[in-house]
């Protein structure tokens, strides 16, 4: 489902106010005029009020405000700018320089999709393209910032460049390592680049997954396999272990597969490692337990968003201070029995699709309260239901916990123990090394380091 297909105008709206009504306003009656509709007040009235119920800035200085109306197409999208910011009631006074404005046809689109449909407007807007919208004064559409075409200026040096290009040496190498081990696939972490054109030197028979945190990158009839993968300055090991997590939880790979991987520094433009992998021994404690990865309740989607909430807290803290904080995953019924609340629960008493992981409004949200001592619990399939549980798991005499190496704390203890007792999956962040860690069935089965920029 690609947003720029609900588009109702290729420009870029500059947009003339710094408040945040006026800034709204401007957009809802641009769109009006696009769309014919005469009136324009219902549409920012009740765009207005989901404002004072939750802010929907998304962070990365982008909100994507939303209203219903009865439209021709399910969805209407319109984009504005402004450089200077925003004051849009946010976080910490945050100010907003992208507005993605989303009008939704309530009787022909279910919550569901209008979800997905969010987090993909999300995905694209806090992308590096955000930065490029802001400092790029010939940018001024959303065609021009996808295409990267150049400038009239530009043309000779560029093709003189495509000419002496090398087609992609580590494809190529790539390729014959997987069939001298005879991997089942081939996987390619793209965020190393800043195109797409790697693709055309791909020539194999062999299943192609590509990772990448941006899926808006590529066309939607692309016919590799594509995971979305969280945005994480870790190691090339850290990335590839990621990659073959995400693979095997949508059951593109299984322990009997091996693979080979391409990957490389962020957005260097280059490949410049390859790994091969045999996932039964790589990932043998997964195996020494279950045939499932992850949960059968568990969503791998749900999975994807929250280690991508966690590696960017991991990353990130909060207001310039690390945060750790914990995250318990499906079989929220049994998970129950072992937690008392710290504090009152924060999202009780909110309908299911406003607590759903998925919506990008509610990212700003978690991370606000991921600084409260306790875990959020989270359904299999997204809904929060608590945050500042306090997690007190008591386990059977065949039930134990993994010995955990020395120097990790008591979140980290809790989470193997819930796991453990429970058949969920839990993920920290630490609050001194920023380290995202996965558990499952008492024990660590991921570790996500932060990469250290030299």
């Amino acid at each position: 489902m690609d947003f720029r297909n609900y588009l109702i105008s290729d420009s870029v709206v500059d947009l003339d106010y710094d408040d945040k009504d006026d800034a709204l306003e401007q957009l809802v009656r641009r769109l009006c005029r696009k769309l014919k509709i005469r009136d324009h007040t219902a549409i920012l009235e009740d765009m207005l009020r989901r404002e004072e119920t939750a802010s929907t800035f998304i962070g990365s200085g982008v909100a994507i405000p939303q209203a219903d109306a009865t439209i021709e197409e399910d969805f209407a999208v319109i984009i504005g700018r402004s450089v200077e910011g925003i004051s849009y009631d946010a976080a910490r006074n945050a100010k907003v320089n992208i507005v993605a404005l989303v009008v939704i046809n309530p009787e022909r689109v279910d919550e569901d999709r209008q979800i997905e449909f969010l987090a993909r407007l999300s995905t694209f807007f806090k992308d590096v393209i955000v930065n490029r919208l802001l400092i790029e004064e010939e940018v001024d559409s959303i065609s021009q910032l996808l295409q990267n075409k150049p400038t009239d200026e530009e043309d000779d040096d560029d093709d003189e460049k495509l000419k002496k290009a090398k087609k992609e040496p580590v494809i190529s190498a790539a390729t014959a390592l997987a069939r001298d081990v005879n991997a089942k696939a081939i996987m390619i972490f793209t965020d190393t680049k800043n195109d797409t054109e790697f693709l055309k030197y791909i020539k194999t028979r062999r299943q192609v997954i590509i990772v990448t945190s941006n899926k808006s990158r590529f066309e939607e009839d692309l016919k590799y396999d594509i995971i979305q993968a969280p945005f994480v300055r870790s190691s090339r090991i850290g990335q590839v272990k990621i990659g073959i997590l995400l693979a095997m939880s949508r059951n593109m790979l299984t322990r009997d597969d091996s693979v080979v991987c391409i990957t490389g520094k962020f957005n260097h433009d280059s490949f410049d490692t390859l790994i091969a992998m045999d996932i039964g021994k790589e990932f043998d404690f997964f195996f020494s337990q279950t045939r499932s990865l992850l949960p059968p309740d568990v969503k791998p989607e749900i999975l994807e968003r929250v280690l991508g909430i966690a590696s960017e807290i991991g990353m990130e803290g909060r207001e310039g201070k690390a945060v750790g904080t914990m995250f318990v995953l499906g079989d929220t019924n049994s998970v129950a029995g072992h937690i008392a609340q710290l504090i009152i629960n924060p999202f009780r008493g909110y309908s299911e699709s406003e607590r759903n992981i998925l919506d990008p409004g509610l990212e700003e949200t978690i991370k606000e309260f991921a600084s409260i001592d306790g875990a959020f619990v989270i359904t299999g399939d997204g809904v929060v239901l608590s945050a500042g549980s306090y997690l007190r798991p008591i386990l059977s005499d065949d039930v134990v916990a993994q010995q955990l190496p020395s120097g990790l704390g008591s979140r980290h203890a809790a989470a193997a123990a819930i796991t453990a007792a429970t058949n969920s999956i839990a993920i920290t962040v630490s609050e001194s090394t920023g380290q995202v860690t996965l558990f499952k069935s008492g024990a660590m089965a991921l570790t996500l380091s932060k990469q250290i920029d030299k």
